[in-house]
């Protein structure tokens, strides 16, 4: 009997410590689940705002972002790109804006893949168009947006590289620090970021970066 008891309570104890481990994992995955969740939000509300600033742009031709004429060195890309770029038309042809706004109602639809696609057909088939700096912007924004960060780090240098006189550079210099730190590249993303605050003082760019950065891990900061 006394030997039974024993045994029972060795049981007892490993139940016990199986139980515990599990509740561990379960904290564990909990808490990442609210940080994914977390993150998520975030970029949804950053590019819903974005959004809502390129409509704002749309209906006020006329108005550019603080220090969107500023040229940021190129993070890689080549010299036959940059003259490309710069090669470009000083308005965009009705069928171009057709196609861009074709492409764009998908992207408010939060049809993100087609979207994506889209800007990239439309890069493709119009390289020198004056819309195609900001159709490789939303087809880098369309990758972050679907946690697709490789493509959106490769969308966004583009974005600096081939057209790096673009109103939407500062824009992308800042995604590109977000999209570091969506890939745990914490040491880079400061980096980036303070390149923000850097070169666009005082804009909402610089204002972006702050928070992201108070948002890295303290060891990264």
């Amino acid at each position: 009997m006394q030997q039974s008891l024993v045994e029972l309570y060795t049981q007892l104890e490993a139940l016990q410590t199986e139980i515990r481990q599990l509740r561990g994992q379960v904290e564990v995955q909990t808490h990442e689940l609210e940080r994914l969740k977390s993150r998520q939000q975030d970029a949804l509300v950053d590019f819903d705002r974005r959004l809502r600033e390129l409509e704002r742009r749309a209906q006020s031709p006329s108005s550019t972002e603080p220090g969107g004429s500023v040229t940021t060195p190129p993070v890689g890309g080549t010299i036959g790109n940059a003259k490309a770029a710069s090669a470009r038309t000083t308005a965009p042809t009705s069928q171009e804006q057709q196609a861009y706004d074709a492409a764009f109602g998908l992207l408010k639809q939060g049809l993100y893949d087609q979207a994506g696609k889209a800007f990239g057909d439309f890069i493709a088939q119009h390289p020198r168009s004056a819309l195609a700096d900001n159709a490789q912007y939303w087809v880098a924004e369309a990758a972050y947006v679907r946690r697709d960060f490789r493509a959106a780090l490769d969308g966004f240098n583009r974005v600096m590289t081939v057209y790096p006189d673009s109103p939407k550079v500062p824009d992308a210099l800042l995604k590109l620090g977000y999209t570091h730190h969506e890939l745990g590249a914490y040491d880079k993303a400061r980096e980036v970021l303070n390149q923000v605050i850097a070169r666009y003082p005082n804009t909402s760019v610089a204002k972006s970066a702050e928070q992201r950065l108070s948002k890295l891990p303290r060891d990264a900061r």
